[in-house]
């Protein structure tokens, strides 16, 4: 069995270029420890500087770029005899432009690979940006769903709605988690550790479904109850951007005074600021598990979730992680509790999400393989 990768275009502004960078993402460098057979499929991209100009996860044009000729160059490659009906496809994100076009050129040619991807959210869920595109989506959704061998999934919670909204069924959808790993993560710290301090780090996307509005009233909050309590907004855009103008102009609006805004942040400089924090926030209406969880608590960073969709699986419903969502008082409340730590471990975190690859790979070696939870 030879693996063919669709791997995502590598932008330096997300999580892409860890996840999918050549032979050093955290995917595709399990692979390269175990020996494992594949070929990457690379794709061309629409801005050369590799840097989001529309869109909210993933580039609105670029995005659709980068996929279809990833498509005509496979195509070009089973055209050549490259492919055989051993061989297995994996896609790095469920929604792949042009993938459409694959069953028609296994059916025609009877040699079907097997067909794996990674769905990370989709409009299932109703909070994701996707859902408002439901009306056309649902129908493509559906149908790559029936001709895939296997639709890889993070949690339960993520599972129950793609069953629900027919999108895969019992036999193709595989509770595996993120395929990550902290091994490399750490590559990318510093010689000597930093001290940890009252340091409380917001990570996610600046969009309406992460709730910044929230996070900036906790931070308001603590605040009003601990000024020496600090909060850092990071991102790795030149500067920080958002599909919502009113959450930049709110964040204007505020003007903390315990409140620093990182831009332009590579990953060392992001990895040193998780170090240095005590505590990562989360406030959004979507995420069922991220990297930004697996990265901050890689660095030793108390996890504090809201307790909604997949957060107490992941979390093991542990009470001193979670707080009610949307709640400010409770989040601002144990942030005073919990910021100067407790010395705790936070591997139990992420190093279930280690084996993801090992799970996903004798999924597609077609033998039975232990769901995450």
């Amino acid at each position: 069995m030879k693996i063919f990768y669709f791997p995502l275009e590598p932008y330096k502004e997300r999580y892409t270029v860890q996840l999918s960078s050549p032979k050093k993402g955290w995917l595709e460098s399990r692979w390269v420890q175990n020996g494992i057979d594949y070929v990457r499929v690379e794709g061309v991209a629409l801005n050369d500087d590799n840097q989001i100009k529309t869109g909210s996860v993933l580039d609105s044009n670029g995005r659709g770029y980068w996929a279809c000729s990833q498509i005509m160059n496979f195509l070009a490659l089973f055209q050549q005899g490259k492919v055989s009906q051993e061989d297995v496809l994996y896609f790095d994100d469920f929604w792949h432009p042009g993938i459409e076009a694959l069953p028609y050129t296994f059916h025609l040619s009877n040699i079907w690979p097997k067909m794996y991807a990674m769905l990370h959210a989709q409009s299932v869920d109703m909070f994701d940006f996707t859902y408002p595109m439901r009306s056309w989506m649902r129908h493509l959704e559906r149908s790559i769903g029936s001709f895939l061998s296997g639709i890889f999934v993070t949690s339960t919670c993520l599972y129950d709605l793609c069953l629900y909204n027919g999108v895969g069924n019992k036999k193709n959808l595989f509770i595996c988690g993120l395929p990550y790993n902290s091994d490399e993560v750490k590559t990318h710290f510093p010689s000597v550790l930093p001290e940890k301090k009252r340091q409380v780090t917001f990570s996610s996307r600046w969009d309406k479904e992460k709730r910044p509005d929230v996070f900036l009233a906790i931070a308001e909050r603590v605040y009003q109850l601990d000024p020496t309590i600090q909060f850092v907004l990071t991102t790795s855009a030149t500067k920080l951007r958002s599909n919502d103008e009113s959450a930049l102009r709110l964040l204007e609006a505020y003007k903390l005074p315990n409140l620093t805004l990182k831009e332009n942040q590579s990953k060392e400089q992001y990895y040193e600021n998780l170090l240095s924090s005590s505590i990562q926030i989360n406030t959004a209406d979507q995420d069922f598990v991220s990297w930004t969880l697996l990265e901050a608590t890689t660095c030793g960073c108390r996890p504090l979730y809201p307790y909604f969709l997949s957060f107490p699986e992941v979390l093991d419903f542990r009470g001193d992680l979670m707080y009610v969502k949307n709640d400010v008082e409770d989040a601002a409340q144990m942030i005073i509790k919990y910021i100067d730590g407790s010395g705790e471990n936070w591997d139990w975190v992420y190093k279930k999400f280690d084996m993801a690859w090992f799970r996903m790979y004798k999924t597609m070696k077609g033998e039975a393989c232990e769901s995450l939870y």
